[in-house]
C-alpha cells in the first residue's frame, strides 16, 4: 500500500512540475521573450529554466517569484486558472 501511495505522490509531482513548466513558457512565448533573456532576468541559467519548462526540475518557491516577476505578473496571476487552463 505505502509503495502504492508513493507512486501516485510521484506522478501527480510530474504533473505539477509539467503543467508549471507550460504555464511558464506560454508566459514567455506570449510576451516574446527568449529563454536565455527570461533566464538573464530571473538570475538563472537558460538550461535550468528549459528543464523547468519541460517538467524536467521541480521549481523552487524563490525562482518561481523570480521568474513571474520577470515576466511582469503577480504569482496569484500566474496560478489564476481563468487567464490559462493548466
Amino acid at each position: 500500500m505505502y509503495a502504492l501511495a508513493y507512486i501516485d505522490a510521484w506522478a501527480v509531482a510530474n504533473d505539477i512540475c509539467t503543467r508549471i513548466g507550460r504555464r511558464i513558457r506560454h508566459l514567455r512565448l506570449t510576451r516574446g521573450m527568449t529563454q536565455v533573456i527570461l533566464a538573464d532576468h530571473a538570475q538563472i541559467t537558460r538550461e535550468h529554466l528549459s528543464e523547468l519548462e519541460n517538467g524536467k526540475k521541480e521549481i523552487g518557491a524563490r525562482v518561481l517569484e523570480r521568474i513571474v516577476a520577470s515576466l511582469g505578473i503577480s504569482l496569484s496571476h500566474f496560478f489564476d486558472d481563468r487567464s490559462f487552463r493548466f
